[in-house]
């Protein structure tokens, strides 16, 4: 459950409350790793199991792309895009290897 409350934390992001249900010997474990000063206090450990989980997790998703998206994609980046003509590519691309090798 979200509480209204929210405040800075981890390095001044945005924090929202969030109320957990763990068994007790969890908490106890989790208490444990706090006294032995593995973590600042539950809430610490809490946000470090959330964000190895979310690594753990996201890593591994995978988002089929529709054909049909991919075709949307390129005509709204023609729309926004700056057309070019062949010579002003060509200039351009001149333009960036003459910093590596010349010119010509």
């Amino acid at each position: 459950m979200v509480s209204g409350m929210v405040k800075r934390g981890l390095a001044g992001r945005r924090t929202v409350h969030v109320s957990v249900r763990a068994p007790e010997s969890v908490v106890k474990a989790i208490g444990l790793l706090v006294d032995l000063g593995l973590f600042k206090d539950r809430s610490d450990f809490v946000n470090y199991a959330i964000y190895e989980a979310l690594r753990r997790y996201l890593s591994s998703v995978r988002i089929e792309v529709a054909p049909e998206l991919v075709d949307r994609y390129f005509e709204l980046l023609r729309e926004v895009s700056p057309r070019l003509s062949e010579g002003e590519v060509l200039r351009v691309l001149r333009d960036e290897r003459g910093g590596e090798k010349g010119s010509g």
